[in-house]
């Protein structure tokens, strides 16, 4: 025997006399070593779920900035609950009549085999122990398993927003059949920790079987570039996968779900994507609010993006003021529905045709140039859907968004009705009805109102408007808000007629 055989004769002998405890540590540091050095010689990534290389590869990580002790220890306090701090509450403690019409409600979203005791929203705490009918449910199954759904987010310094956000998609995606989800992470320019929260959570959602692209970047708008052209380039940033899989794999999405930085609850996203396909709808919104200081109350936000079907703009104001229109007014106040001519609001699901398809709608700035006036991009992408043909734009108002506690909070109190809470039986046997609550006839009611035969019955598009309230944003720099005087600004000719509210894209949910 010669002496290296000798020497690890002799080294594999220590190693047995080492403690158990002692030998895992010393197996587990190896075993990091070993894959540290095999990502390091790594030259391809794939996308997961599928066998072939992606043809763009990701961008590398940018390095960050080493977290002080304050944000460490911020960051191991959320770290070891890993779960959503104010959506949790969502569909906590709901009324029985509410379980049951949204399990009938979305059953036709299910995009896996349901479990065989348990109902399907059981585990969310929107269902119950008893299972719902899936008499048709085979049928549903075939057609829900194909239809594909694209989640594309933008962040920023969005740290306490995150497990919310990344809880619900979990929730959804568990929903939608995880095989038929992909998400979209484009952030830049934060100065917390959320591009160190986008890497745990990035493992957590593949570790689930879920496709995700996460790519961070130390991009900030510049002092002298536009606003607008900076918020479309963002915006398109988490479009790129969605580019990439069509032209790598010829993967194709049958519904675009676009989310800001807010906290949504699970019934929130599915209501929406039951909309959106219900009504084969181009844009389908939610409703948003900010708190406003001087009202001492919530009022609606995006105000600057949002427009009633007759042009006019809606108003940062209590709900009973936010539509001019009186028919937009009345379904405002009764939680119904409304066709408006753009809006964005948070939340906004898209028919994604005019993507893939000419004029290939994309974010961008106005034509400033050709005399369009320079509005929001999303306002742009709207009006573009207008004269694609895909004007069939809708808002929700029963899903209502907030960008913080505060505000979430007030929107979405808790139910005082001890007759539903407690699970009993009304005097004389009567319904639980929308209609008589005061509580669900309130605008800032519980969020387990209940669903009235309106909400379910499709949506009447007609033509848009032939000018648009336009309040533009011209400069660049550090400026507050639009700059311009604002003007009524005439439509392309395609949005006033009727072929723009026909249905182009089938995207009709199964029954």
């Amino acid at each position: 025997m010669n002496s290296s055989s000798r020497n690890s004769a002799g080294i594999a002998r220590q190693l047995r006399r080492l403690p158990t405890p002692v030998a895992l540590v010393v197996g587990v540091l190896f075993g990091l070593f070993f894959a540290r050095l095999l990502s390091w010689t790594t030259s391809t990534t794939t996308w997961r779920g599928h066998t072939v290389v992606a043809k763009f590869r990701q961008q590398s990580r940018q390095p960050i900035q080493l977290p002080t002790l304050g944000k460490r220890e911020r960051v191991f306090r959320l770290l070891s609950t890993l779960s959503p701090h104010y959506t949790k509450e969502c569909t906590r403690n709901t009324q029985p009549l509410y379980e049951k019409q949204a399990r009938e409600r979305y059953a036709s979203l299910i995009g896996h085999k349901p479990p065989s005791r348990n109902s399907w929203l059981g585990g969310f705490g929107l269902g119950g122990s008893v299972e719902p009918d899936y008499q048709d449910h085979q049928t549903a199954s075939r057609d829900v398993a194909e239809h594909k759904y694209f989640f594309a987010i933008n962040l920023y310094n969005s740290f306490d927003v995150i497990p919310d956000l990344f809880a619900t998609l979990f929730h959804v995606g568990a929903i939608l059949g995880f095989h038929n989800v992909y998400v979209s992470i484009y952030e830049n320019g934060s100065t917390d920790q959320t591009k160190a929260l986008l890497r745990i959570f990035d493992a957590l959602t593949r570790s689930v079987g879920m496709r995700i692209t996460i790519r961070t970047s130390t991009r900030t708008r510049g002092q002298f570039n536009h606003r607008i052209e900076y918020l479309a380039e963002v915006r398109n940033a988490a479009f790129v996968p969605l580019h990439e899989l069509r032209d790598a794999e010829n993967e194709f999405f049958d519904t675009i779900v676009f989310m800001n930085d807010v906290l949504p609850c699970v019934d929130d996203l599915l209501e929406l994507i039951w909309q959106s396909r219900r009504n084969n709808a181009g844009i389908t919104c939610a409703a948003d609010y900010m708190y406003h200081d001087e009202i001492g109350s919530p009022v609606f936000y995006d105000n600057w993006v949002a427009r009633d079907i007759n042009g006019t703009a809606l108003e940062n104001a209590p709900f009973e003021a936010v539509f001019h229109d009186p028919a937009s007014n009345d379904r405002f106040q009764k939680h119904l529905p409304i066709q408006v001519q753009s809006c964005w609001n948070g939340i906004a699901v898209l028919d994604p045709e005019p993507f893939y398809l000419p004029p290939h709608v994309h974010f961008r700035m106005a034509r400033i140039t050709e005399g369009e006036c320079s509005a929001s991009e999303c306002s742009l992408v709207c009006n573009d859907y207008w004269e694609a043909g895909y004007g069939r734009i809708m808002m929700v108002p029963r899903v209502k968004l907030a960008y913080d506690r505060h505000v979430f909070d007030i929107i979405h109190p808790q139910r005082r009705n001890l007759t539903a809470i407690r699970g009993y039986v009304r005097m004389g046997g009567l319904p639980d009805d929308p209609r008589t609550d005061p509580q669900d006839r309130s605008w800032f009611g519980p969020h387990d109102r209940l669903f009235t035969e309106e909400e379910t019955g499709p949506l009447e598009f007609g033509t848009g408007p032939s000018k648009v309230w336009c309040w533009g944003w011209d400069g660049a720099g550090d400026l507050d808000g639009p700059d311009v005087d604002p003007i009524w600004e005439r439509m392309p000719n395609k949005s006033t007629s009727p072929d723009a509210v026909i249905i182009r894209h089938i995207r009709s949910l199964p029954y």
